[in-house]
């Protein structure tokens, strides 16, 4: 019988953290969709949009079971500060001592945290990278007056996608 329930919470867990990913997939692609198409019309509106369209399809990406966001110890939106049982997973990736895809934190609520670092692409050093148009670099600061999410190369990791379920 215990052989069996171990078996069925695994197997529980296992089927959460697949939505979890596949939430977070969602969750980035269609932001990603968003962020492109604006760029199409200029880097500004493309800030516009982050400001406005992120919250939004994190929320639809997000419910009562799994509930999604993005954080950064750089961060340019003040509410993507990493909570606290994702720093010392942040710290290991930062320091390479975890390369893995993703990382699954136990919480102390009986609860399963997910992160998963999103890695910088080109079209991000835009408005996230060592040389930023200082036209665009004004809009940022309207919106995000703190923002630290600069100074980035290709290929680092800027932030982390999460999952608490």
């Amino acid at each position: 019988m215990k052989t069996l329930l171990i078996i069925l919470f695994m197997t529980t867990s296992f089927a959460t953290e697949e939505k979890a990913l596949q939430q977070i997939k969602s969750y980035g692609k269609a932001l990603k969709s968003e962020l492109k198409a604006a760029m199409k019309k200029s880097p500004e509106h493309a800030v516009e949009v982050c400001n406005l369209k992120a919250p939004q399809i994190q929320n639809k990406n997000s419910n009562e079971n799994i509930k999604i966001g993005r954080v950064s110890t750089k961060n340019r939106n003040p509410n993507n500060f990493p909570k606290k049982w994702m720093l010392e997973t942040i710290q290991a990736y930062q320091q390479n001592k975890i390369q893995k895809p993703f990382t699954v934190v136990s919480l102390e609520n009986g609860k399963q945290g997910l992160l998963k670092p999103i890695k910088t692409m080109p079209l991000c050093l835009n408005c996230h990278g060592t040389n930023i148009d200082p036209k665009l670099y004004s809009t940022i600061k309207k919106k995000y007056p703190n923002d630290k999410a600069v100074g980035y190369k290709a290929g680092q990791i800027r932030g982390f996608f999460w999952a608490e379920y």
